[in-house]
């Protein structure tokens, strides 16, 4: 059996059908929460003409970067070791992903 998917755009505004080569992702913020939205051309153009007097007036900001969240310093050996050590001692660990904080720290008492 063969199965194909087509992907089809709509435009946000007006909902009418855009070839992929037409789609514009417009992405805009207000009250530091930012929206994206995917429109045609004309659209964008009408957006960008809407916003005109209000960014020849407005102050440039520089965005922050989020922060992110401190990587891992486990080697997938460490982590290995960390899940067949927790699952030995009938705590319950996921196969993949993160490893919770507090099987990390029982490993490492345990191991100290």
């Amino acid at each position: 059996m063969a199965r194909k998917e087509i992907t089809q755009y709509f435009d946000d505004i007006d909902n009418a059908p855009l070839a992929a080569e037409d789609v514009n992702v417009v992405e805009f913020a207000v009250d530091g929460v930012t929206y994206s939205m995917d429109v045609s051309t004309a659209n964008r153009e009408k957006f960008e003409e809407a916003l005109a007097p209000y960014i020849a007036v407005a102050r440039r900001v520089q965005r922050t970067s989020a922060r992110r969240a401190p990587q891992s310093t486990n080697s997938p050996e460490r982590s290995r070791a960390i899940r067949e050590w927790a699952q030995a001692n009938g705590l319950q660990v996921s196969d993949r992903g993160r490893i919770p904080q507090d099987i990390v720290d029982k490993y490492d008492a345990a191991h100290s």
